[in-house]
Protein backbone atom coordinates (compact mmCIF):
# COMPACT_ATOMS: atom_id res chain seq x y z
CA UNK A 1 0.00 0.00 0.00
CA UNK A 2 1.24 3.30 -0.65
CA UNK A 3 1.88 5.86 1.77
CA UNK A 4 -1.18 7.69 3.00
CA UNK A 5 -0.70 10.80 1.63
CA UNK A 6 0.03 9.56 -2.44
CA UNK A 7 -3.15 8.96 -3.33
CA UNK A 8 -7.06 10.31 -2.74
CA UNK A 9 -10.41 8.89 -3.56
CA UNK A 10 -12.96 11.32 -4.62
CA UNK A 11 -16.51 11.36 -5.20
CA UNK A 12 -19.73 13.53 -5.86
CA UNK A 13 -23.19 13.08 -7.24
CA UNK A 14 -25.01 13.68 -10.49
CA UNK A 15 -28.72 15.42 -10.47
CA UNK A 16 -31.98 15.26 -11.33
CA UNK A 17 -34.32 18.23 -11.48
CA UNK A 18 -37.74 17.02 -9.68
CA UNK A 19 -39.77 20.29 -10.93
CA UNK A 20 -39.38 23.27 -12.93
CA UNK A 21 -37.80 22.21 -16.08
CA UNK A 22 -38.08 24.47 -18.77
CA UNK A 23 -40.20 27.07 -16.72
CA UNK A 24 -37.17 27.74 -14.74
CA UNK A 25 -36.18 29.40 -17.70
CA UNK A 26 -38.73 31.59 -17.79
CA UNK A 27 -38.06 33.23 -13.89
CA UNK A 28 -39.87 30.29 -12.41
CA UNK A 29 -38.68 27.66 -9.79
CA UNK A 30 -36.84 24.33 -10.64
CA UNK A 31 -36.15 22.08 -7.78
CA UNK A 32 -33.00 19.61 -8.68
CA UNK A 33 -31.85 16.75 -5.94
CA UNK A 34 -28.49 14.96 -5.50
CA UNK A 35 -28.49 11.64 -7.96
CA UNK A 36 -27.65 8.16 -6.63
CA UNK A 37 -25.11 7.70 -9.52
CA UNK A 38 -21.67 9.31 -8.53
CA UNK A 39 -18.45 10.34 -10.62
CA UNK A 40 -15.12 8.87 -8.85
CA UNK A 41 -11.83 10.45 -8.93
CA UNK A 42 -8.67 9.04 -8.01
CA UNK A 43 -5.91 11.09 -7.44
CA UNK A 44 -1.96 10.57 -7.00
CA UNK A 45 1.39 12.44 -6.03
CA UNK A 46 4.01 11.97 -8.56
CA UNK A 47 7.75 11.81 -7.55
CA UNK A 48 8.57 13.28 -11.42
CA UNK A 49 7.45 16.38 -12.91
CA UNK A 50 4.94 14.84 -15.03
CA UNK A 51 0.82 15.45 -15.04
CA UNK A 52 -1.45 12.55 -16.21
CA UNK A 53 -5.10 12.34 -17.02
CA UNK A 54 -6.99 9.81 -17.84
CA UNK A 55 -10.93 10.05 -18.63
CA UNK A 56 -11.67 6.46 -19.81
CA UNK A 57 -15.48 7.72 -20.14
CA UNK A 58 -14.81 9.97 -22.84
CA UNK A 59 -11.60 8.44 -24.24
CA UNK A 60 -9.14 10.59 -23.19
CA UNK A 61 -5.95 10.29 -21.72
CA UNK A 62 -2.82 12.91 -21.82
CA UNK A 63 0.99 13.77 -20.26
CA UNK A 64 2.27 17.20 -19.90
CA UNK A 65 5.36 18.14 -18.10
CA UNK A 66 5.41 20.92 -15.52
CA UNK A 67 7.59 23.32 -17.75
CA UNK A 68 4.93 22.98 -20.84
CA UNK A 69 2.58 24.98 -18.24
CA UNK A 70 1.97 28.92 -18.77
CA UNK A 71 4.18 30.79 -16.66
CA UNK A 72 2.85 32.96 -13.62
CA UNK A 73 -0.65 34.01 -13.17
CA UNK A 74 -1.76 37.54 -12.76
CA UNK A 75 -3.83 36.74 -9.86
CA UNK A 76 -1.97 35.09 -6.80
CA UNK A 77 -3.22 31.19 -5.84
CA UNK A 78 -3.74 32.10 -2.24
CA UNK A 79 -6.55 34.44 -2.82
CA UNK A 80 -8.52 30.68 -3.23
CA UNK A 81 -11.20 32.15 -1.75
CA UNK A 82 -12.57 34.20 -3.92
CA UNK A 83 -12.01 33.03 -7.94
CA UNK A 84 -11.96 34.57 -10.87
CA UNK A 85 -13.47 34.36 -14.41
CA UNK A 86 -10.91 32.47 -16.66
CA UNK A 87 -8.74 35.16 -18.45
CA UNK A 88 -8.60 35.21 -22.26
CA UNK A 89 -5.03 34.51 -22.12
CA UNK A 90 -4.95 31.86 -19.94
CA UNK A 91 -7.49 30.09 -21.61
CA UNK A 92 -5.62 31.01 -25.44
CA UNK A 93 -1.96 30.03 -23.43
CA UNK A 94 -4.24 26.10 -22.35
CA UNK A 95 -5.65 25.97 -25.03
CA UNK A 96 -2.47 25.38 -27.01
CA UNK A 97 -1.64 22.53 -24.34
CA UNK A 98 -4.43 20.78 -25.71
CA UNK A 99 -3.28 18.44 -29.32
CA UNK A 100 -5.91 19.25 -32.10
CA UNK A 101 -5.62 15.42 -32.86
CA UNK A 102 -6.48 14.55 -29.68
CA UNK A 103 -9.06 16.78 -29.00
CA UNK A 104 -11.24 16.69 -32.01
CA UNK A 105 -14.09 15.60 -29.47
CA UNK A 106 -15.73 18.57 -27.49
CA UNK A 107 -16.30 16.80 -24.28
CA UNK A 108 -12.26 16.07 -24.56
CA UNK A 109 -11.47 19.26 -25.27
CA UNK A 110 -13.71 20.64 -22.88
CA UNK A 111 -12.67 18.06 -19.90
CA UNK A 112 -8.88 19.12 -20.54
CA UNK A 113 -9.74 22.76 -20.50
CA UNK A 114 -11.17 22.59 -17.19
CA UNK A 115 -8.83 20.05 -15.67
CA UNK A 116 -5.44 22.83 -16.81
CA UNK A 117 -7.57 25.80 -15.81
CA UNK A 118 -8.06 24.35 -11.97
CA UNK A 119 -4.75 22.94 -11.42
CA UNK A 120 -2.98 26.37 -13.16
CA UNK A 121 -5.23 28.53 -10.51
CA UNK A 122 -4.63 26.28 -7.49
CA UNK A 123 -0.96 24.81 -7.47
CA UNK A 124 2.21 26.45 -6.16
CA UNK A 125 5.01 24.98 -7.89
CA UNK A 126 7.57 25.99 -5.47
CA UNK A 127 5.68 24.36 -2.68
CA UNK A 128 4.89 21.50 -5.08
CA UNK A 129 7.33 21.07 -7.28
CA UNK A 130 6.05 17.20 -8.44
CA UNK A 131 3.14 15.98 -10.92
CA UNK A 132 -0.18 14.11 -10.04
CA UNK A 133 -2.15 11.24 -12.04
CA UNK A 134 -5.68 12.20 -12.18
CA UNK A 135 -8.27 9.08 -13.47
CA UNK A 136 -12.00 9.74 -13.27
CA UNK A 137 -14.60 7.00 -13.27
CA UNK A 138 -18.16 7.62 -13.58
CA UNK A 139 -21.20 6.12 -13.04
CA UNK A 140 -23.26 8.96 -14.62
CA UNK A 141 -24.08 8.94 -18.31
CA UNK A 142 -22.82 11.45 -19.72
CA UNK A 143 -25.16 13.87 -21.95
CA UNK A 144 -27.73 12.65 -20.65
CA UNK A 145 -28.94 15.78 -18.68
CA UNK A 146 -27.91 14.31 -15.31
CA UNK A 147 -24.68 16.83 -14.36
CA UNK A 148 -22.36 14.63 -15.24
CA UNK A 149 -19.54 17.53 -16.12
CA UNK A 150 -20.87 18.95 -12.45
CA UNK A 151 -20.07 15.93 -10.97
CA UNK A 152 -16.53 15.42 -12.68
CA UNK A 153 -15.84 19.42 -11.61
CA UNK A 154 -16.96 19.03 -7.90
CA UNK A 155 -14.21 15.87 -7.65
CA UNK A 156 -12.03 17.78 -9.82
CA UNK A 157 -12.21 20.89 -7.41
CA UNK A 158 -11.97 18.97 -4.04
CA UNK A 159 -9.08 17.00 -5.05
CA UNK A 160 -6.97 19.43 -6.38
CA UNK A 161 -8.26 21.69 -3.28
CA UNK A 162 -7.16 18.61 -0.98
CA UNK A 163 -3.78 18.01 -3.01
CA UNK A 164 -2.58 21.34 -3.18
CA UNK A 165 -3.71 22.00 0.69
CA UNK A 166 -6.14 25.13 0.20
CA UNK A 167 -8.55 22.69 2.18
CA UNK A 168 -8.30 19.99 4.56
CA UNK A 169 -5.71 20.86 7.32
CA UNK A 170 -7.32 17.38 9.32
CA UNK A 171 -6.19 15.35 6.15
CA UNK A 172 -8.40 13.18 4.94
CA UNK A 173 -5.71 10.58 3.66
CA UNK A 174 -5.86 7.77 6.16
CA UNK A 175 -6.53 10.17 8.95
CA UNK A 176 -9.40 9.42 11.00
CA UNK A 177 -10.20 12.37 12.38
CA UNK A 178 -11.52 13.35 9.19
CA UNK A 179 -14.82 13.88 9.59
CA UNK A 180 -16.27 15.22 6.24
CA UNK A 181 -15.78 18.95 4.60
CA UNK A 182 -16.86 21.56 6.39
CA UNK A 183 -19.26 24.19 5.49
CA UNK A 184 -16.46 26.70 4.39
CA UNK A 185 -14.06 23.94 2.46
CA UNK A 186 -17.32 23.34 0.04
CA UNK A 187 -18.29 26.20 -0.21
CA UNK A 188 -14.90 26.43 -1.44
CA UNK A 189 -15.01 23.48 -3.37
CA UNK A 190 -18.75 24.85 -4.81
CA UNK A 191 -16.87 27.76 -6.28
CA UNK A 192 -13.88 25.86 -7.65
CA UNK A 193 -16.16 23.48 -9.45
CA UNK A 194 -18.49 26.52 -10.80
CA UNK A 195 -15.74 28.16 -12.69
CA UNK A 196 -14.68 24.94 -14.10
CA UNK A 197 -18.20 24.47 -15.09
CA UNK A 198 -17.90 28.35 -16.93
CA UNK A 199 -15.10 26.35 -18.77
CA UNK A 200 -17.34 23.51 -19.97
CA UNK A 201 -20.41 25.20 -20.48
CA UNK A 202 -19.83 29.09 -20.97
CA UNK A 203 -22.21 30.34 -18.43
CA UNK A 204 -24.38 28.04 -16.45
CA UNK A 205 -26.59 28.54 -13.66
CA UNK A 206 -24.62 27.02 -10.78
CA UNK A 207 -27.34 24.77 -9.79
CA UNK A 208 -25.59 21.56 -10.97
CA UNK A 209 -22.77 21.92 -9.09
CA UNK A 210 -23.97 22.95 -5.84
CA UNK A 211 -26.72 20.41 -6.31
CA UNK A 212 -23.47 17.52 -6.35
CA UNK A 213 -21.53 19.71 -3.74
CA UNK A 214 -23.75 19.74 -0.79
CA UNK A 215 -26.02 17.12 -2.03
CA UNK A 216 -30.11 17.36 -0.83
CA UNK A 217 -31.77 19.20 -3.00
CA UNK A 218 -32.02 22.89 -3.93
CA UNK A 219 -34.53 25.13 -5.60
CA UNK A 220 -33.03 27.85 -8.37
CA UNK A 221 -35.01 30.75 -9.53
CA UNK A 222 -33.79 32.98 -11.99
CA UNK A 223 -31.91 35.58 -10.97
CA UNK A 224 -31.89 35.39 -7.26
CA UNK A 225 -29.73 31.99 -7.58
CA UNK A 226 -30.19 29.00 -5.51
CA UNK A 227 -31.36 28.09 -1.65
CA UNK A 228 -31.63 24.86 0.32
CA UNK A 229 -34.74 23.18 0.26
CA UNK A 230 -35.26 22.57 4.05
CA UNK A 231 -37.06 19.37 5.25
CA UNK A 232 -36.27 17.61 2.00
CA UNK A 233 -35.54 13.49 2.52
CA UNK A 234 -33.80 11.09 0.44
CA UNK A 235 -36.73 9.47 -1.97
CA UNK A 236 -36.32 6.03 -3.61
CA UNK A 237 -36.59 6.55 -7.65
CA UNK A 238 -36.54 4.32 -10.46
CA UNK A 239 -34.41 6.81 -13.95
CA UNK A 240 -34.97 5.46 -16.95
CA UNK A 241 -32.75 6.78 -19.77
CA UNK A 242 -34.35 6.53 -22.84
CA UNK A 243 -31.05 7.01 -25.00
CA UNK A 244 -32.89 9.11 -27.27
CA UNK A 245 -30.75 11.87 -28.46
CA UNK A 246 -32.64 15.43 -28.43
CA UNK A 247 -31.11 18.80 -28.53
CA UNK A 248 -31.73 21.07 -25.51
CA UNK A 249 -31.49 24.18 -26.91
CA UNK A 250 -34.19 23.31 -29.51
CA UNK A 251 -36.81 22.10 -27.10
CA UNK A 252 -35.84 25.32 -25.12
CA UNK A 253 -36.56 27.00 -27.98
CA UNK A 254 -39.57 25.90 -28.87
CA UNK A 255 -41.35 26.51 -25.55
CA UNK A 256 -40.23 30.09 -26.37
CA UNK A 257 -41.69 29.92 -29.85
CA UNK A 258 -44.49 28.79 -28.31
CA UNK A 259 -44.86 31.36 -25.43
CA UNK A 260 -44.27 34.11 -28.04
CA UNK A 261 -47.57 33.03 -30.12
CA UNK A 262 -49.67 31.45 -27.51
CA UNK A 263 -48.81 33.65 -24.52
CA UNK A 264 -52.67 33.07 -23.37
CA UNK A 265 -52.30 29.33 -22.83
CA UNK A 266 -48.49 29.03 -21.95
CA UNK A 267 -48.65 31.46 -19.35
CA UNK A 268 -50.93 29.45 -17.32
CA UNK A 269 -49.23 26.73 -17.93
CA UNK A 270 -46.03 28.04 -16.95
CA UNK A 271 -47.65 29.30 -13.20
CA UNK A 272 -49.01 26.11 -12.83
CA UNK A 273 -45.30 24.53 -13.04
CA UNK A 274 -44.24 27.23 -10.67
CA UNK A 275 -47.55 25.93 -8.20
CA UNK A 276 -45.94 22.36 -8.56
CA UNK A 277 -42.31 23.84 -7.12
CA UNK A 278 -44.03 25.65 -4.48
CA UNK A 279 -46.32 22.68 -3.09
CA UNK A 280 -43.05 20.49 -3.12
CA UNK A 281 -41.59 22.99 -0.77
CA UNK A 282 -44.53 23.39 0.84
CA UNK A 283 -44.86 20.09 1.85
CA UNK A 284 -40.97 18.94 2.59
CA UNK A 285 -41.51 21.93 5.13
CA UNK A 286 -44.80 20.51 6.70
CA UNK A 287 -42.91 17.19 6.84
CA UNK A 288 -40.51 19.26 8.44
CA UNK A 289 -42.69 20.54 11.14
CA UNK A 290 -44.63 17.25 11.63
CA UNK A 291 -48.06 18.43 10.07
CA UNK A 292 -47.58 15.27 7.08
CA UNK A 293 -46.12 12.27 7.67
CA UNK A 294 -43.60 10.83 4.99
CA UNK A 295 -46.52 8.31 3.67
CA UNK A 296 -48.48 11.45 3.06
CA UNK A 297 -45.63 13.06 1.33
CA UNK A 298 -45.36 10.62 -0.52
CA UNK A 299 -48.98 10.20 -1.67
CA UNK A 300 -48.69 14.27 -2.40
CA UNK A 301 -45.34 13.81 -4.63
CA UNK A 302 -47.11 11.27 -6.80
CA UNK A 303 -49.56 13.57 -7.65
CA UNK A 304 -47.14 16.61 -8.33
CA UNK A 305 -44.81 14.37 -10.71
CA UNK A 306 -48.47 13.47 -12.64
CA UNK A 307 -48.83 16.75 -12.76
CA UNK A 308 -46.18 18.02 -13.83
CA UNK A 309 -45.36 15.28 -16.52
CA UNK A 310 -48.76 16.91 -17.84
CA UNK A 311 -47.82 20.07 -17.78
CA UNK A 312 -44.56 19.40 -19.85
CA UNK A 313 -46.17 17.38 -22.28
CA UNK A 314 -49.24 20.21 -22.78
CA UNK A 315 -45.81 22.46 -23.56
CA UNK A 316 -44.34 20.01 -25.98
CA UNK A 317 -41.38 18.99 -24.71
CA UNK A 318 -42.53 14.84 -24.06
CA UNK A 319 -41.44 12.28 -26.49
CA UNK A 320 -43.07 9.09 -27.42
CA UNK A 321 -40.34 7.20 -25.52
CA UNK A 322 -41.16 8.97 -22.04
CA UNK A 323 -45.10 8.63 -22.99
CA UNK A 324 -44.31 4.31 -23.16
CA UNK A 325 -42.33 4.75 -19.61
CA UNK A 326 -45.09 6.48 -17.95
CA UNK A 327 -47.70 4.07 -19.61
CA UNK A 328 -45.58 0.92 -18.16
CA UNK A 329 -45.12 2.35 -14.94
CA UNK A 330 -48.70 3.38 -14.78
CA UNK A 331 -49.66 -0.39 -14.42
CA UNK A 332 -48.26 -0.63 -11.31
CA UNK A 333 -49.92 2.31 -9.96
CA UNK A 334 -46.56 4.40 -10.24
CA UNK A 335 -45.85 8.01 -11.52
CA UNK A 336 -43.22 8.97 -13.89
CA UNK A 337 -42.02 12.33 -15.60
CA UNK A 338 -39.46 13.36 -17.73
CA UNK A 339 -36.64 14.76 -15.69
CA UNK A 340 -34.56 17.56 -17.69
CA UNK A 341 -34.93 18.96 -21.22
CA UNK A 342 -37.34 16.21 -22.66
CA UNK A 343 -37.48 14.93 -26.04
CA UNK A 344 -36.16 11.81 -25.02
CA UNK A 345 -33.57 11.29 -22.26
CA UNK A 346 -33.93 10.41 -18.92
CA UNK A 347 -37.60 9.69 -16.89
CA UNK A 348 -38.17 9.23 -12.98
CA UNK A 349 -40.43 7.10 -11.60
CA UNK A 350 -41.33 8.09 -7.80
CA UNK A 351 -41.41 4.21 -6.05
CA UNK A 352 -43.27 4.09 -2.88
CA UNK A 353 -42.31 2.50 0.19
CA UNK A 354 -44.54 -0.03 -0.30
CA UNK A 355 -43.40 -0.86 -4.01
CA UNK A 356 -41.90 -4.64 -3.87
CA UNK A 357 -38.30 -5.72 -5.73
CA UNK A 358 -40.56 -7.91 -7.66
CA UNK A 359 -42.72 -5.31 -8.93
CA UNK A 360 -39.17 -3.15 -9.97
CA UNK A 361 -37.72 -6.19 -11.21
CA UNK A 362 -41.14 -6.56 -13.71
CA UNK A 363 -41.11 -3.06 -14.64
CA UNK A 364 -37.26 -3.14 -15.67
CA UNK A 365 -37.59 -6.13 -17.58
CA UNK A 366 -40.28 -4.36 -19.98
CA UNK A 367 -38.21 -1.12 -20.54
CA UNK A 368 -34.76 -3.04 -20.93
CA UNK A 369 -36.87 -4.85 -23.73
CA UNK A 370 -37.18 -0.98 -25.39
CA UNK A 371 -33.22 -0.92 -25.05
CA UNK A 372 -33.39 1.44 -22.54
CA UNK A 373 -31.14 1.69 -19.32
CA UNK A 374 -32.29 1.71 -15.56
CA UNK A 375 -31.28 2.64 -12.16
CA UNK A 376 -32.92 2.15 -9.13
CA UNK A 377 -31.30 4.72 -7.00
CA UNK A 378 -32.51 7.24 -4.11
CA UNK A 379 -32.40 10.87 -4.80
CA UNK A 380 -31.46 13.58 -2.10
CA UNK A 381 -28.50 12.05 -0.48
CA UNK A 382 -24.79 13.18 0.22
CA UNK A 383 -23.06 15.42 -1.98
CA UNK A 384 -19.02 15.65 -2.28
CA UNK A 385 -17.44 12.96 -0.22
CA UNK A 386 -13.92 11.56 0.41
CA UNK A 387 -12.64 8.21 0.86
CA UNK A 388 -9.84 6.86 2.33
CA UNK A 389 -7.67 4.06 0.40
CA UNK A 390 -5.75 3.21 3.15
CA UNK A 391 -8.48 2.26 5.03
CA UNK A 392 -8.04 -1.51 5.51
CA UNK A 393 -11.82 -2.65 4.23
CA UNK A 394 -10.90 -1.08 0.72
CA UNK A 395 -7.05 -3.01 0.68
CA UNK A 396 -9.26 -5.97 -1.34
CA UNK A 397 -10.07 -3.12 -3.80
CA UNK A 398 -5.92 -2.06 -4.60
CA UNK A 399 -6.47 1.16 -6.15
CA UNK A 400 -3.30 2.31 -6.29
CA UNK A 401 -2.53 3.34 -9.72
CA UNK A 402 -4.03 4.61 -12.63
CA UNK A 403 -3.90 1.44 -14.53
CA UNK A 404 -5.98 -0.44 -11.17
CA UNK A 405 -8.38 2.97 -11.34
CA UNK A 406 -9.11 2.38 -15.17
CA UNK A 407 -9.79 -1.60 -14.64
CA UNK A 408 -11.68 -1.54 -11.18
CA UNK A 409 -15.46 -2.31 -12.15
CA UNK A 410 -18.26 0.10 -10.96
CA UNK A 411 -19.57 -2.36 -8.77
CA UNK A 412 -16.06 -2.17 -6.67
CA UNK A 413 -15.92 1.31 -6.66
CA UNK A 414 -19.43 1.54 -5.48
CA UNK A 415 -18.65 -0.87 -2.80
CA UNK A 416 -15.80 1.65 -1.55
CA UNK A 417 -16.11 1.64 2.72
CA UNK A 418 -15.29 4.40 4.81
CA UNK A 419 -16.94 7.39 3.34
CA UNK A 420 -16.88 10.93 4.79
CA UNK A 421 -19.22 13.73 3.76
CA UNK A 422 -20.75 16.79 4.39
CA UNK A 423 -24.44 15.64 4.87
CA UNK A 424 -27.70 17.56 3.27
CA UNK A 425 -28.70 18.61 7.14
CA UNK A 426 -25.84 19.75 7.93
CA UNK A 427 -23.96 17.30 9.70
CA UNK A 428 -20.17 15.66 9.03
CA UNK A 429 -20.24 11.93 9.09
Amino acid sequence: MLADKENLLISAPGKVILFGEHSVVHGKTAIAAALGLRNYLFLQKRQDDVIEISFPDIGLDRTWKLTDLPGPLPYCPDEATHPLDMHKDLKQALTKLIDCDEATELAKEQATLAFLYLYICLVDLKKWPHGLTICTRSMLPVGAGLGSSAAFAVCLAAALLLHFGHIGNHSPYGDKSFEGFTDVELDLINRWSYQAEQVIHGNPSGVDNAVSAYGGAKMYTKPSGFQTLQGFTSLRFLLTNTKVPRSTKALVGGVGARLTTYPEVMKPILDAMQGVSNKCVDMFQQLRNGELTTSQVTEQLQDLIDFNQNLLTAIGVSHPSLDTICRITRKFNLKTKLTGAGGGGCAVTLLRDDTTEETVDAIISELAALGYDCFEMSIGGPGAGVASLADPRNEPLRINSISEMQMVSKDELESVAGWKYHRPDGNHV
